[in-house]
């Protein structure tokens, strides 16, 4: 391929036009393959751009975006050859309105196009522009009608496939606007099709005639365009013969040889040529004389509807046959006749054109001449045309995924066969091979191709080729994946913005499918990557990256997306680390606070992170006066942990302007905002000026005064203090605060309340925040004289009948200096006798006279002062009759009781004919009796006239009782009688707690103690006092945590959950059920400090080279430190390596950074940090970070052998190197004979995969050097060298020889082995293998296979102390291993030099060691002196004790172990704890800090035997654990039953059963079942308890419910109390499902047996499985279970009548039962009774017998009477109301079975009448140990009693003989008498009463039935309900009487 013969190009076109951008011409063969580009980005054709035919570019309605530089990339498919172009650069000008619309233009019209018949396809264009190319549409056109099919997206092409003469035509293309009006365009194009030439009739293969005949040769060709025909004989064109005889037609299809000559005879040939081809036909030309013949017979032929059909007719014969040819008789062609689409061929053939259905038929060729005529028939059929009615279309389809192009044809029905119609694919022009089930198959004609790739894009066209005609169709597979990752990502740094980098990247290839855009991620400082942009044009190949932060690494990696998706990310870049700068933002959060008058405290936090821009290195605070033009003054804080500043040395109460900013090792940041802030306020140093006071009165001083100066105040004015204190008592101010006014007025204020007429000193100060001022100079003021107080001790001495003698006292309060009194008296009520009396201020006594006798008068004496008289104290005396003492109050009683008060109503007693001065109240406190001390309560002076006294502060919830006296003038009244006792109400505790300590006891705990509070002040009942303990954090962060101690005595609890190394304020408050008391006050303290919580953040690592990393971390968070932060330490190992991480130490909390050394190289190290304090370490960093070394050159490689060596050539084989320290990118491998220069080395290189190469052209015989080196980025590393020689003549090397172990080099450890080489057999040793021997049982182990073969001597390690060892050796040269040496003699290891002393604690040794052997000791070392510090304690604690507290707690003590063991200081206890046999699911572990030696253990589980031990712990470790010991918490309520189940269940009886509890926190010592109905039954809602004693019977039968009705049934199980109630409802009768009743019950008697007969019932949902015989005795009444499990096919049982009571006459009836239970009993039987013979009672003699025995009825006449007399008052009980509610109880205590039936018998204790169906009888009990109880309650004496409390006790009797066995009491019979037999009739019930002892009128009853439990036999008891007024149980005696139960003898 040439090169473009043009140059640049320069195009302008207008905007919104098109613009054809031609492609520079080249000259190519073949054509080549043009792609555009713009901008160096590959142009996709789209709705606005196109590529025509002739690869021209067409850009429609342009616009400024699409200025720009056009080539075209020209690429020669045959060999490759690729060329770009010179650049098209393209203008757009001429701006139009973006709204005005552009008619279309048609910018490519569609050309005149030929193609040849049988081409693939034929292809018109049509380039349209218009504005906008949105709204264009543009379609095809043929004879007016649109074609949809071959038109390609946009509507510029209209492809054709496999055109023929039926596509020929005009083509319009059109073009219009969506919704406009704008006129549409269109161009004309005209498709021909040439088809190659084809004869229509050509010459005969041979042709005979006569001589002188005339033969015509037809040659008739068709084609388009119409061929040209020419004539050859003989290979000579017939113009060159020139023969007159040869006559052509002007068409020259007619060759005439007329008057045939015999040299005419020859080859005919007839040429047919046009555009489309050439073709030939010859003939043979004969000359002779023959009748007609078919030389060609007409065959039967099959054409397509609208084809042409031609019948072959050829015949021969001179002379030349006529043709005529016929179907049916109609004649269709002959020489004379000719019918319309039927042409006689000069072959004699028949053409018809074109092919109609109709034409399907026979035809006859019928040939004759004169010598002759034959005929041949043939048969047409006509196919209908076949044609592809699904194309294939146009695909786009994603790379490995399964394109499917389809392809469907429609067919005459008679083209069946796949031969007939098949399909076949074209790519481009190359045949398609599939196959079945490959890649590419196809399936019923479409092409299905998985797996899809970029070499199936294409063009492929689907051909269907048919009898009935072909038809093909093209569509265009396009494959389309992810786009490649971008390459040769770079970053660097932008040298003029360090928060920016450049990032550039190649194009990667877009997946055949245009790029969307880039995705740019970023990974800062190691962290996660992070999408920094997700839409970054693909147009772009580079980037600024902004907004980074500096002083961080950042590195970069780009993925490309395009239609189909992501595609890979590239590789990362290299990590860059952007520049520091200095901080971008100031400190946050700066607070100033004034921390004392003279200093200032700053504090703030570091400034945002992402603004550091670098490592924090300090801060600089700077600060000045507020609003003052003076410099500011610096401090620099070096440390970036420190975040707090104290500026000192300030002027008080002065406001200063702080700033602070950051630094890193850029520079200083910007500073902060100002803040302001005072020094705190200082004290005024100047009293107020001016002061002056004086006195307004006899109680107020008025002071005035003016403020001290302004500048000696240095603060806030808060006010004055006005100091008023008595001359003589300087301690005794009053003090009043003034609030201050304007600062230059004159200030003024008043003390009140002061004594009168007194001397104070008085003085004023100002006074600030922080305290007072100096006070004024002070001034002695009196306040003014006032009225006097009352005398005092006013008495009444020398009464007589006409005068009296009375005294007193001075007040005691004078108020200014007496100077008289005055004395008044009056009779009594009598105003107008009052008589005054002034006496000097001396008198203090005065005798009155004049008086009445017997007459009560009024006395009164007042003091006297300048101010006035005073107020007078009187009293009431009566002349003749002295004052006495009082009475004594009486009738106290109490109301109007609260918690702080109560009031007494009382009479009071006599005045003592005076007045009554006082009341005084005594009380007993708490303890009330007779000698219990009385405190005084309450006193009143002057009381009033009442009877009611309220005593106030009273203690809350104490018991009181009260008495009183009065007081009048002569003395006390004797005390009243003591009131009754009361308590007061409770009310909330009002005392605090006091005595708080707080010790720290873990690092997340405090334990505080408290004094308990006081009994007297609990104000409440004792056991709801409690305490409330509340933490709150002391810098109010949080929320506080409170703890709830229930126990009035505790003293000390422990707050756990606390945070570490944090200071708390703790306050208690006492609590009772009333509520809370108030707070204490709060007491500070901190938990302990403990390992930090949290790791250092932001820990980054940077490798700085190819054995050093750079780690960088920031701080703990604060709330994480737990304490001081000691350090940091450094984890390091290789990734994914199992060993333990290496540790640095970086000692102190201000260094954050450290580089690691000495690391290999090129190897990814995860790197983690953390921080620990003085307790321990905390976490690592998570998750480590991630870091590898740079790399570097790799070390030699290894292992490197020569295993074929020949003469000439050598095969050297290597493994890579033990340290790549890189990737490998290759090695090279050099050799030289080793007798050369050794620098002139022959080198070859190869790739990093190579392991092996062969070097040929060597010399023979001749040692040769050879090295073998790697590379890595980094270059060429060190060789590894080895000597080989080219020789045939090698052979194994000898092994090492005489092995030797000195014994200088022997250590405990390791040993030095020395060996000599042996011989290398012609070929190098290249390394020796060691093994080694464990004596005595071990085995030969590899120790080592990697000794150099340069060594002769070796340390052998990792060897085990004092320990016998062999050794032997192996070497190894190109051809393998030799034998292992000789062993070496055993060899011992030294003793392990460690030894463990046991030295004192806290004492300092020196240290020497000697050796010594058999001959002496050695002499000694040097001393080395060591301190022996702490140890773990060595003795576990001591005398440990573990007690039972409660069911979930355990108290232990100890002591602590013997001072001796302690080594040290004992910080605390760890006490283990769990159930014992379960230790590894419930151990549990508690830690107690000294000095703590005891420990509650709470929340224990019930009933459980704990095992605990104990260990101490110091700061060197924990003790020994000691013995454990055992404790069992007590019993508890035990759980509720694991579960209950029903069975059984009939319409009156079931059976209950349940599981034992799941928690029986004890003993289970018995259950109770409740049982009552869910809604009343008849008005009644009975409840019936049964109490079963032991556990092991855990069911019990119900008997006799009410069928239908719903029943709760409720158990409990019992420990030391019972536990909750297990419930479940069940409804009696059968369930849906069982059987029905089973029929026809009969009985027959025999002599000796009952038989019971029964038919089947109802089966129900399932069959029966058996039958239940029940049976019910006519002395007891009830249904009982007789016979069980009976098969299912019996219908019949037969019972003995030994198993029945003789005499009693018996029901049965039958249940059925299948899977779903019991179902409805049979009706029941008749009646039968079980007597074998006549009892001899009914014989004619026992009549006789009857009438000896009168004398009895006589008696028991007379006891009947006696009987009656004793129930006369049995008649006044209830009178059989209607019960509602009745309630039983029944308590079992048989350990055995029990059954319950709802049947109101107190204790139904029954004859057996079953004997062997497995259910054992009861014992009858002795009549003796029978005990009747007689707290019944009758209702009628008549036999219908009522009954509600009914007791049967059985008291425990010696067993009779019948009771001994079980076999004998079921065998014997029972003994029948006489009792017996009237017992056994109802009638007899009531013949005994019983007196009653009490009547209940309850509306229910309770019974109690207890058995004893040595029967261990089914106890019944049975209860009913009671259905009307009266209620009377069945089969019992009446209650009331004393009739023996049945089966009990009545005489005993």
């Amino acid at each position: 391929m040439d090169n473009f013969a043009e140059l640049e190009q320069r195009k302008t076109v207008s905007q919104g036009r098109a613009a054809v951008l031609n492609p520079p011409a080249v000259t190519s063969y073949p054509r080549p393959q043009v792609t555009w580009f713009r901008d160096g980005i590959k142009i996709i054709p789209n709705h606005r751009v196109a590529i025509t035919l002739d690869n021209q570019l067409v850009v429609l309605g342009t616009a400024a975006a699409d200025a720009g530089r056009y080539y075209v990339e020209a690429v020669n498919e045959r060999n490759g050859e690729n060329k770009t172009s010179p650049s098209i650069y393209l203008s757009v000008a001429d701006v139009i309105a973006p709204a005005e619309l552009v008619a279309p233009v048609i910018v490519i019209a569609p050309k005149n196009t030929s193609v040849v018949a049988g081409a693939s396809e034929a292809t018109l264009e049509c380039v349209v522009n218009a504005r906008s190319p949105d709204r264009l549409q543009v379609f095809w056109k043929r004879n007016g009608v649109r074609l949809t099919s071959g038109v390609d997206l946009f509507g510029r092409r209209l492809v054709i496939s496999n055109p023929t003469s039926a596509d020929m035509g005009l083509y319009v293309c059109e073009a219009a606007l969506r919704n406009s009006s704008q006129k549409s365009t269109e161009a004309k194009a005209y498709l021909s099709v040439l088809e190659p030439p084809y004869f229509m009739a050509k010459p005969k293969r041979s042709v005979i005639t006569e001589v002188e005949k005339t033969v015509e040769l037809h040659c008739q060709a068709k084609g388009v365009p119409t061929p040209k025909l020419e004539w050859f004989k003989d290979a000579v064109t017939l113009s060159t013969l020139n023969n007159p005889r040869y006559k052509l037609t002007s068409s020259s299809m007619v060759l005439q040889v007329r008057r045939i000559q015999p040299d005419d005879a020859g080859i005919f040939q007839c040429f047919a040529e046009n555009m489309a081809g050439e073709i030939q036909a010859h003939t043979n030309l004969v000359v002779t004389s023959v009748s007609p013949s078919f030389t060609t017979p007409p065959s039967d032929i099959t054409v397509t509807d609208g084809t042409s059909a031609v019948f072959i007719c050829e015949t021969s014969g001179a002379p030349k046959p006529a043709i005529v040819w016929r179907k049916g008789s109609q004649v269709l062609a002959s020489g004379s006749v000719q019918m319309p689409r039927f042409t006689l061929l000069e072959s004699g053939g028949l053409q018809i054109l074109p092919i109609m259905p109709s034409d399907a038929g026979n035809y006859t060729c019928l040939a004759s001449n004169s010598e002759g005529l034959v005929n041949a028939t043939i048969a047409l059929t006509v196919l209908s045309r076949t044609f592809i009615s699904t194309p294939p279309e146009d695909q786009r389809v994603i790379k490995g995924t399964t394109a499917v192009l389809i392809c469907t044809a429609t067919h005459d029905p008679r083209v069946t066969s796949l031969i007939l119609l098949r399909y076949a694919w074209k790519k481009g022009t190359k045949p398609l091979s599939v196959s079945i089930g490959g890649r590419v198959s196809m399936k019923e004609g479409s092409l299905h191709i998985s797996q899809t790739w970029s070499g199936d894009i294409g063009d492929y066209t689907c051909r269907v080729i048919s009898p009935a005609g072909n038809d093909s169709k093209t569509a265009r597979l396009e494959v389309i994946e992810l786009p490649h990752s971008p390459r040769n990502l770079q970053v660097a740094l932008n040298e003029t913005d360090s928060r920016t980098v450049l990032l550039s990247w190649v194009r990667p290839f877009d997946g055949n499918s245009p790029l969307l855009h880039y995705i740019i991620e970023l990974s800062e400082n190691n962290s996660p990557w992070k999408t920094y942009m997700d839409d970054v044009s693909p147009a772009l190949t580079g980037l600024l990256v902004i907004g980074l932060t500096p002083a961080r690494t950042y590195q970069f990696r780009v993925c490309a997306v395009n239609q189909v998706g992501r595609g890979q990310y590239s590789s990362e870049t290299n990590r860059l680390m952007l520049r520091e700068e200095p901080p971008s933002a100031p400190p946050k959060n700066i607070v100033a606070s004034g921390r004392t008058n003279q200093s200032i405290m700053v504090q703030w936090q570091p400034p945002p992170e992402p603004q550091l821009n670098g490592v924090l290195r300090g801060y600089v605070l700077r600060y000045r006066l507020a609003g003052l033009p003076g410099e500011f003054q610096l401090k620099n804080i070096t440390s970036a942990e420190i975040n707090y500043c104290l500026i000192g040395e300030l002027i008080i109460w002065t406001q200063y302007e702080i700033q602070v900013a950051a630094y890193t090792g850029a520079g200083l940041g910007v500073y902060s905002q100002s803040v302001t802030e005072y020094t705190l306020q200082g004290v005024p140093t100047a009293p107020p000026q001016d002061v002056d006071a004086v006195a307004l009165n006899s109680t107020t001083i008025k002071f005035t005064w003016t403020p001290p100066p302004q500048q000696f105040i240095n603060g806030i004015n808060q006010g004055y203090k006005l100091l008023v204190w008595p001359e003589h008592c300087p301690e005794c101010i009053t003090m009043v605060t003034i609030a201050p006014e304007f600062h230059g007025s004159r200030h003024y204020g008043y003390v009140s309340n002061l004594r009168k007429f007194t001397w104070y000193e008085t003085a004023v100060l100002c006074f600030t925040t922080p305290g007072d001022g100096p006070a004024s100079t002070p001034q002695l003021i009196q306040t003014h004289a006032d009225k006097p107080g009352p005398v005092t001790q006013l008495s009444f001495t020398e009464i007589l009948d006409t005068s009296l003698r009375i005294s007193w006292q001075e007040p005691d309060d004078k108020n200014g200096i007496i100077t008289g009194y005055v004395l008044c008296w009056e009779e009594a009520g009598e105003n107008e006798t009052r008589v005054s009396q002034t006496l000097s201020n001396s008198t203090l006594a005065y005798e009155v006279t004049g008086l009445t006798s017997l007459t009560t008068y009024t006395l009164q004496v007042a003091a006297v002062t300048q101010a006035g008289t005073g107020t007078a104290t009187s009293s009431t005396i009566s002349t003749g009759l002295p004052p006495e003492l009082p009475g004594a109050p009486s009738n106290l009683v109490i109301s109007n009781i609260s918690p702080r008060s109560a009031t007494i109503k009382f009479h009071p007693g006599s005045d003592g004919k005076t007045v009554i001065s006082k009341w005084i109240v005594e009380g007993q406190v708490e303890t009330v009796g007779e000698d219990e001390e009385w405190k005084v309560l309450y006193e009143i002076d002057n009381p009033p006239a009442s009877d009611t006294l309220e005593i106030p502060n009273l203690i809350p919830f104490t018991q009181y009782r009260f008495r009183m006296k009065q007081v009048n003038i002569v003395g006390s009244s004797p005390f009243s009688q003591p009131s009754r006792m009361m308590q007061t109400l409770q009310s909330n505790p009002d005392v605090a707690l006091t005595n708080l300590t707080v010790i720290s006891a873990s690092e997340t705990s405090l334990r505080i103690r408290w004094e308990p509070l006081p009994e007297a002040a609990y104000n409440g009942n004792p056991e709801s006092v409690g305490y409330r303990v509340r933490a709150q954090r002391a810098d109010g962060l949080g929320l506080p945590r409170m703890e709830t101690v229930s126990e009035r005595l505790t003293r000390e609890v422990t707050l756990e959950g606390l945070e570490e190394w944090t200071e708390y304020d703790l306050s208690i408050q006492a609590f009772n059920g009333i509520g809370p008391g108030p707070w204490s006050s709060p007491v500070l303290g901190k938990t302990k400090e403990s390992v930090p919580s949290g790791a250092p953040e932001n820990v980054s690592a940077e490798a700085m080279s190819s054995t050093s990393i750079l780690v960088t971390w920031g701080s703990v968070p604060e709330h994480q430190k737990n304490g001081h932060i000691l350090g940091y330490k450094v984890l390091y190992r290789e990734k994914d390596s199992e060993r333990a991480p290496q540790v640095q130490l970086v000692n102190g909390n201000q260094t954050h950074l450290l580089l690691l050394k000495n690391l290999s190289k090129f190897i990814l190290y995860e790197v983690q940090v953390l921080a620990f304090t003085r307790v321990g370490d905390g976490p690592p960093s998570l998750p480590p970070t991630v870091e590898r070394t740079k790399d570097d050159v790799p070390g030699p490689p290894v292992r490197l052998v020569f295993p074929e060596v020949r003469l000439t050539s050598v095969r050297v084989v290597w493994q890579p190197p033990s340290e790549p320290n890189g990737i490998i990118m290759g090695y090279q491998i050099s050799y030289r004979l080793n007798i050369n220069d050794p620098n002139k080395f022959t080198t070859v290189e190869v790739g990093s995969n190579a392991r092996q190469f062969t070097v040929t052209g060597l010399i023979p015989e001749s040692a040769y050097v050879f090295q073998i080196t790697a590379r890595t980025q980094q270059g060429w590393g060190p060789s590894e060298e080895a000597i080989v020689i080219t020789t045939e003549k090698r052979e194994r090397p000898q092994p090492p020889r005489r092995l030797t172990v000195p014994q200088k080099g022997v250590e405990s450890n390791k040993l030095r082995l020395h060996w000599t080489v042996g011989g290398d057999g012609s070929s190098p040793v290249r390394y020796f293998t060691l093994q080694t021997l464990e004596r005595p049982d071990g085995e030969w182990k590899t120790h080592t296979s990697s000794i150099s073969h340069n060594n002769t001597s070796w340390e052998v390690d990792r060897l085990k102390p004092y320990t016998s060892y062999k050794f032997r050796m192996m070497a190894t040269n190109d051809v393998g291993d030799s034998a292992f040496s000789k062993e070496t003699e055993p060899v011992t290891t030294l003793q392990d030099g460690n030894t463990r002393f046991c030295l004192s604690k806290y004492r300092r040794y020196t240290i020497v060691m000697t050796a010594f052997n058999v001959v002496g000791e050695s002499p000694s070392s040097a001393p080395v002196e060591v301190f022996v510090g702490e140890a773990a304690p060595s003795v576990a604690p001591q005398n440990i004790q573990v007690k039972s507290v409660s069911f979930s707690q355990l108290d232990v003590e100890w002591q602590p172990p013997p001072i001796e063991t302690q080594n040290g200081n004992i910080q605390g206890y760890k006490i283990h704890y769990w159930e014992k046999k379960r230790q590894n699911e419930t151990e549990k572990e508690l830690v107690l800090f000294v000095p703590d030696t005891s420990v509650h253990l709470k929340n224990l589980t019930s009933y459980t035997t704990y095992l605990v031990q104990l260990s101490a712990f110091n700061t060197a470790g924990d003790g020994p654990l000691s013995a454990a010991r055992e404790g069992r918490t007590l019993q508890a309520a035990p759980g509720a039953p694991n579960h209950m189940m029903f069975s059984e269940v009939t319409g009156s009886s079931l059976n209950v059963s349940w599981g034992a509890p799941l928690q029986p926190n004890g003993v289970v010592e018995g259950y109770r079942v409740v049982y009552e109905p869910t809604a009343p039954v008849h008005g009644v809602s009975k409840t019936v308890t049964v109490e079963i004693k032991g556990n092991w019977q855990r069911w019990l039968k119900v008997r006799d419910l009410m069928r239908g009705v719903i029943y709760r049934f409720k158990i409990q199980a019992r420990t030391i109390s019972y536990g909750p109630e297990l419930e479940a409802n069940i409804t009696a009768g059968p369930v849906e499902g069982s059987p029905g009743s089973p029929l026809q019950t009969s009985v027959t008697k025999s002599a000796s047996a009952l038989t019971l007969h029964w038919s089947a019932g109802a089966e129900g949902a399932g069959p029966v499985t058996g039958y239940v015989i029940e049976a019910r005795p006519s002395d007891e009444g009830l249904w009982d279970t007789f016979v069980k499990h009976l098969p299912p096919g019996s219908f019949s049982y037969t019972i003995s009548l030994d198993r029945l009571r003789s005499g009693v006459a018996y029901e049965f009836r039958v249940i059925a039962v299948n899977r779903f239970g019991y179902g409805d009993p049979s009706p029941p039987s008749t009646a039968m009774s079980a007597l074998s013979e006549t009892p001899f009672y009914e014989e004619w003699w026992f009549l006789i017998v009857m009438a000896l025995i009168s004398l009895i009825f006589i008696l028991m006449v007379a006891f009947g009477l006696l009987l009656l007399g004793q129930n006369k008052k049995y008649r006044s009980c209830g009178t059989g109301k209607h019960i509602t509610t009745v309630e039983e109880s029944v308590t079992l205590d048989n350990g055995g079975f029990t059954a319950l039936e709802l049947n109101s018998r107190h204790l139904n204790v029954k004859s057996s009448f079953l004997k062997k169906n497995g259910t054992r009888s009861p014992p009858r009990p002795s009549p003796g140990g029978l005990h009747y109880s007689d707290e019944d309650i009758c209702n009628n004496y008549n036999g219908a009693v009522l009954t509600e409390s009914t007791t049967l006790t059985e008291k425990p009797t010696e067993l009779s003989e019948s009771e001994v066995s079980d076999s004998d009491y079921e065998d014997e019979q029972p003994k029948h008498s006489f009792v017996n037999h009237y017992m056994s009739d109802p009638t007899y019930y009531n013949s005994w009463k019983r007196k009653p002892k009490g009547v209940k009128t309850g509306g229910g009853f309770e019974e109690c039935a207890m058995t004893d439990a040595e029967g261990g036999y089914y106890q019944t008891v049975v209860t009913q309900h009671s259905v009307g007024g009266v209620y009377t149980p069945t089969g019992q005696p009446a209650p009331g009487t004393r009739t023996p139960v049945t089966g009990f003898s009545s005489f005993v």
